[in-house]
């Protein structure tokens, strides 16, 4: 288990441009050799890749060691490139299509942004073999920004009351907790790049920050 801080080209938001699982990291195939370096205590094969054309692969897809739920606008080899790891893919489309801003998801559980329609819930059940609850996180539509979840932990916006952390707990049958990175972000998920084994945050997070992170996460 280990944690460590760093940037893409200077930008600590580092959750933006890959997403991890049990079974692979996605990452953008034009990040900075020192994010790419960062990634090798998640201990999974990590896979360069692009969505729609997009470097933004944190944003645009959610994941578990199951399946990938990705924009409709993707390329075919962007999702062949998926499936070749053994992944069911999904497409979702529309104003949803940024899904791991929508997403947040496990092996256990996952939460979804409340206005997704019952064929998008389906499918994106199907695709990754859990129950999908749509639920608001900290007053957000968006839950997948909002939480960053492992097969371990979790960690929740800053502002999500303890009853909905009873909830999240629940769902993804994982322990976690309340943060913020990067300084006072609270939209986790895109400060983070995070399996069981490992985290990586972004390089303006504090210490404290970090400390509480990792132990959300169940990494200390």
């Amino acid at each position: 288990m280990e944690v460590s801080k760093t940037t893409n080209f200077g930008n600590p938001h580092v959750g933006l441009f890959a997403r991890a699982s049990e079974r692979i990291v996605a990452v953008d195939s034009s990040v900075s050799p020192k994010l790419a370096k960062s990634l090798s205590p998640l201990g999974v094969e990590a896979v360069n890749i692009t969505l729609g054309n997009s470097g933004m692969v944190g944003i645009f897809l959610s994941m578990n060691s199951n399946g990938a739920v990705v924009p409709s606008f993707c390329e075919q080899g962007e999702i062949d490139s998926l499936k070749k790891r053994g992944l069911n893919v999904s497409k979702i489309s529309g104003r949803f299509s940024a899904a791991g801003n929508n997403i947040s998801a496990n092996d256990f559980g996952a939460i979804a942004n409340p206005m997704l329609s019952r064929e998008d819930v389906r499918k994106i059940s199907d695709c990754l073999g859990v129950e999908v609850v749509q639920k608001r996180v900290a007053g957000y539509l968006t839950a997948g920004s909002c939480l960053l979840s492992t097969n371990k932990g979790f960690m929740a916006h800053n502002r999500a009351s303890e009853e909905e952390l009873k909830e999240l707990k629940s769902i993804l049958r994982v322990d976690g907790q309340n943060c913020t990175l990067n300084t006072g972000v609270a939209f986790v998920s895109i400060c983070a790049i995070a399996n069981s084994r490992a985290a990586i945050f972004g390089e303006s997070s504090t210490g404290f920050e970090v400390g509480r992170a990792a132990g959300a996460l169940d990494l200390i």
